[in-house]
């Protein structure tokens, strides 16, 4: 289970860098800063088919702490959460090979 989780973290990475790329272009041709794109304001101009999963996010999860994450800027989270994600994917990776090893 650890591997899969791991695998996935690493195969989101492309995902994660087209969505931060996307909106470094967003920014380089509209009036939006690097500030002033949100999570929030990303998808509801861009993938605007996603907002009835922040609608129904909003039943579950805290209402502070999801606003907070929609108000994060996107390029800054995106790529924070590649970063962060891929090296947790590759320790994890590394972890479970050195036990493996042991056995």
């Amino acid at each position: 289970m650890l591997r899969l989780i791991a695998y996935l973290c690493i195969w989101t990475t492309p995902i994660q860098v087209a969505l931060a790329f996307w909106g470094f272009y967003i920014i380089l041709v509209s009036d939006y800063s690097l500030f002033s794109l949100s999570n929030l304001e990303f998808i509801t101009n861009q993938l605007g088919f996603l907002l009835p999963v922040i609608d129904w996010m909003y039943t579950w999860m805290p209402k502070p702490l999801l606003d907070w994450v929609l108000a994060i800027p996107i390029i800054l989270h995106q790529t924070t959460k590649a970063i962060v994600s891929t090296w947790f994917g590759i320790l994890i990776l590394r972890k479970l090979n050195r036990t493996h090893n042991y056995l």
